[in-house]
Protein backbone atom coordinates (compact mmCIF):
# COMPACT_ATOMS: atom_id res chain seq x y z
CA UNK A 1 0.00 0.00 0.00
CA UNK A 2 1.08 3.15 -0.66
CA UNK A 3 1.12 6.32 1.77
CA UNK A 4 1.40 9.69 0.90
CA UNK A 5 4.56 11.73 1.40
CA UNK A 6 5.19 13.50 4.38
CA UNK A 7 5.03 16.91 3.25
CA UNK A 8 1.17 15.92 2.29
CA UNK A 9 0.40 15.59 5.51
CA UNK A 10 -1.63 18.43 5.90
CA UNK A 11 -4.00 17.14 3.39
CA UNK A 12 -4.99 14.62 6.00
CA UNK A 13 -4.93 17.13 8.78
CA UNK A 14 -6.95 19.78 7.15
CA UNK A 15 -9.44 17.32 6.18
CA UNK A 16 -10.16 15.74 9.73
CA UNK A 17 -10.11 19.83 10.89
CA UNK A 18 -13.09 20.40 8.11
CA UNK A 19 -15.02 17.34 8.46
CA UNK A 20 -13.86 16.66 4.61
CA UNK A 21 -15.35 12.91 2.94
CA UNK A 22 -11.84 11.88 1.60
CA UNK A 23 -10.70 8.40 0.75
CA UNK A 24 -7.62 6.55 -0.31
CA UNK A 25 -8.03 4.51 -3.34
CA UNK A 26 -6.05 1.69 -4.74
CA UNK A 27 -6.11 0.51 -7.94
CA UNK A 28 -4.79 -3.38 -9.02
CA UNK A 29 -3.23 -1.40 -12.55
CA UNK A 30 -0.87 1.58 -12.75
CA UNK A 31 -2.86 4.54 -14.87
CA UNK A 32 -1.34 7.19 -16.42
CA UNK A 33 -4.33 9.53 -18.08
CA UNK A 34 -7.41 10.29 -17.05
CA UNK A 35 -9.27 8.35 -19.43
CA UNK A 36 -7.13 4.70 -17.97
CA UNK A 37 -8.56 5.61 -14.73
CA UNK A 38 -11.70 5.86 -15.55
CA UNK A 39 -12.18 3.51 -16.93
CA UNK A 40 -10.00 1.61 -14.67
CA UNK A 41 -12.18 3.02 -11.81
CA UNK A 42 -15.40 1.54 -13.83
CA UNK A 43 -13.67 -1.74 -14.30
CA UNK A 44 -12.98 -2.47 -10.54
CA UNK A 45 -15.90 -1.33 -9.01
CA UNK A 46 -19.68 -0.45 -10.20
CA UNK A 47 -20.21 2.41 -7.64
CA UNK A 48 -18.29 4.38 -10.45
CA UNK A 49 -20.06 3.25 -13.67
CA UNK A 50 -22.47 6.40 -13.67
CA UNK A 51 -19.22 8.52 -13.72
CA UNK A 52 -17.95 10.61 -16.40
CA UNK A 53 -14.81 11.69 -17.14
CA UNK A 54 -15.21 14.95 -15.90
CA UNK A 55 -15.04 13.65 -12.28
CA UNK A 56 -11.34 12.84 -13.06
CA UNK A 57 -9.40 15.75 -12.17
CA UNK A 58 -5.73 16.53 -12.95
CA UNK A 59 -3.41 18.91 -11.69
CA UNK A 60 -1.22 20.87 -15.02
CA UNK A 61 1.87 22.55 -13.82
CA UNK A 62 2.47 25.37 -16.18
CA UNK A 63 6.59 26.93 -16.77
CA UNK A 64 8.50 29.53 -18.56
CA UNK A 65 11.88 29.38 -18.84
CA UNK A 66 13.13 29.05 -15.32
CA UNK A 67 10.53 30.98 -13.48
CA UNK A 68 8.44 28.84 -10.61
CA UNK A 69 5.01 26.52 -11.68
CA UNK A 70 1.71 27.85 -12.04
CA UNK A 71 -0.40 24.62 -11.41
CA UNK A 72 -3.86 24.81 -12.87
CA UNK A 73 -6.26 22.34 -11.24
CA UNK A 74 -9.04 21.15 -13.71
CA UNK A 75 -11.37 18.44 -14.22
CA UNK A 76 -10.45 16.53 -17.90
CA UNK A 77 -11.85 18.29 -20.57
CA UNK A 78 -10.93 17.59 -23.94
CA UNK A 79 -9.61 21.47 -24.33
CA UNK A 80 -6.73 21.86 -22.77
CA UNK A 81 -6.65 25.30 -20.41
CA UNK A 82 -5.06 27.90 -21.88
CA UNK A 83 -2.68 30.14 -19.96
CA UNK A 84 -3.79 33.06 -21.71
CA UNK A 85 -7.34 33.28 -20.67
CA UNK A 86 -6.47 32.39 -17.16
CA UNK A 87 -3.44 33.76 -15.87
CA UNK A 88 -4.08 37.80 -17.06
CA UNK A 89 -7.00 38.00 -14.50
CA UNK A 90 -5.04 35.91 -11.45
CA UNK A 91 -2.07 36.74 -11.35
CA UNK A 92 -1.52 40.25 -13.13
CA UNK A 93 0.37 39.59 -16.35
CA UNK A 94 -0.06 40.19 -19.90
CA UNK A 95 -1.47 37.67 -22.11
CA UNK A 96 1.26 37.82 -23.99
CA UNK A 97 3.29 36.93 -20.69
CA UNK A 98 0.75 34.36 -20.19
CA UNK A 99 1.32 32.64 -23.49
CA UNK A 100 4.90 32.09 -22.81
CA UNK A 101 3.84 29.59 -19.98
CA UNK A 102 3.37 25.71 -21.40
CA UNK A 103 3.28 22.21 -20.02
CA UNK A 104 6.80 20.58 -19.95
CA UNK A 105 6.47 16.75 -19.44
CA UNK A 106 9.79 16.31 -18.95
CA UNK A 107 9.68 18.67 -15.76
CA UNK A 108 7.12 18.52 -12.67
CA UNK A 109 7.10 19.64 -9.45
CA UNK A 110 9.39 17.47 -6.95
CA UNK A 111 7.45 14.15 -5.59
CA UNK A 112 5.67 14.11 -8.92
CA UNK A 113 5.99 12.20 -11.75
CA UNK A 114 4.04 12.76 -15.50
CA UNK A 115 1.07 10.55 -14.88
CA UNK A 116 0.69 11.38 -10.93
CA UNK A 117 0.90 15.22 -10.88
CA UNK A 118 -1.20 16.42 -7.80
CA UNK A 119 -3.38 18.88 -6.92
CA UNK A 120 -1.81 18.60 -3.29
CA UNK A 121 2.15 19.21 -4.30
CA UNK A 122 4.66 18.83 -1.74
CA UNK A 123 5.07 21.95 1.09
CA UNK A 124 8.05 22.81 0.16
CA UNK A 125 7.14 23.43 -3.01
CA UNK A 126 5.19 26.23 -2.03
CA UNK A 127 7.10 27.55 0.95
CA UNK A 128 10.66 27.10 -1.78
CA UNK A 129 8.83 29.08 -4.06
CA UNK A 130 9.16 25.85 -6.41
CA UNK A 131 5.62 26.36 -7.34
CA UNK A 132 4.65 30.37 -7.26
CA UNK A 133 0.70 29.95 -7.71
CA UNK A 134 -1.91 27.27 -7.89
CA UNK A 135 -5.46 27.98 -10.00
CA UNK A 136 -8.20 26.25 -9.20
CA UNK A 137 -10.86 26.02 -11.67
CA UNK A 138 -14.09 26.39 -10.34
CA UNK A 139 -16.98 24.72 -12.25
CA UNK A 140 -20.05 25.05 -10.22
CA UNK A 141 -21.98 21.99 -11.15
CA UNK A 142 -18.69 20.41 -10.36
CA UNK A 143 -18.41 21.07 -6.69
CA UNK A 144 -20.06 19.09 -4.38
CA UNK A 145 -19.50 15.85 -6.84
CA UNK A 146 -16.79 13.55 -5.73
CA UNK A 147 -13.88 13.59 -7.59
CA UNK A 148 -10.68 11.22 -8.65
CA UNK A 149 -7.51 12.90 -7.93
CA UNK A 150 -3.66 11.69 -8.62
CA UNK A 151 -1.26 11.48 -5.03
CA UNK A 152 2.14 12.05 -6.34
CA UNK A 153 4.67 10.14 -5.90
CA UNK A 154 7.33 8.73 -8.27
CA UNK A 155 7.33 4.68 -7.52
CA UNK A 156 5.01 2.08 -9.45
CA UNK A 157 2.52 2.32 -6.44
CA UNK A 158 1.89 6.11 -6.82
CA UNK A 159 0.15 5.08 -10.19
CA UNK A 160 -1.92 2.68 -8.26
CA UNK A 161 -3.18 5.05 -6.14
CA UNK A 162 -6.29 7.74 -5.78
CA UNK A 163 -7.54 9.84 -3.46
CA UNK A 164 -11.72 11.07 -3.67
CA UNK A 165 -12.44 13.85 -2.59
CA UNK A 166 -15.68 16.46 -3.17
CA UNK A 167 -14.16 19.20 -6.05
CA UNK A 168 -14.22 21.99 -3.78
CA UNK A 169 -12.93 20.64 -0.87
CA UNK A 170 -9.37 20.47 -2.87
CA UNK A 171 -9.64 24.36 -2.72
CA UNK A 172 -10.30 24.42 0.79
CA UNK A 173 -7.66 22.48 1.82
CA UNK A 174 -5.05 23.85 -0.38
CA UNK A 175 -6.61 27.68 0.40
CA UNK A 176 -6.09 26.58 4.18
CA UNK A 177 -2.53 25.53 3.91
CA UNK A 178 -1.02 28.08 1.56
CA UNK A 179 -3.35 31.04 2.08
CA UNK A 180 -3.17 33.61 -0.98
CA UNK A 181 -1.19 31.61 -3.62
CA UNK A 182 -3.85 29.58 -4.02
CA UNK A 183 -6.54 31.11 -6.53
CA UNK A 184 -10.05 30.39 -7.36
CA UNK A 185 -11.18 30.91 -10.72
CA UNK A 186 -14.84 30.64 -11.73
CA UNK A 187 -15.31 28.86 -14.94
CA UNK A 188 -18.85 30.20 -16.29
Amino acid sequence: MYSLHPEQDYVFEIAKKKSIDLRIIYHTKPTISCEEKLSLLKEENPEFLEWDITQIVKALYFCKNDDPYVGVITPEFKKLVSPKDIFPSILGISKGKAERYWINPKKVPRGMCWGTCTPFPLESSILEKEISDIIFLDYKDLRNKTVNISVGGETKEAFKTSIHIPYISIYEILREKFGSVIHCFEVK
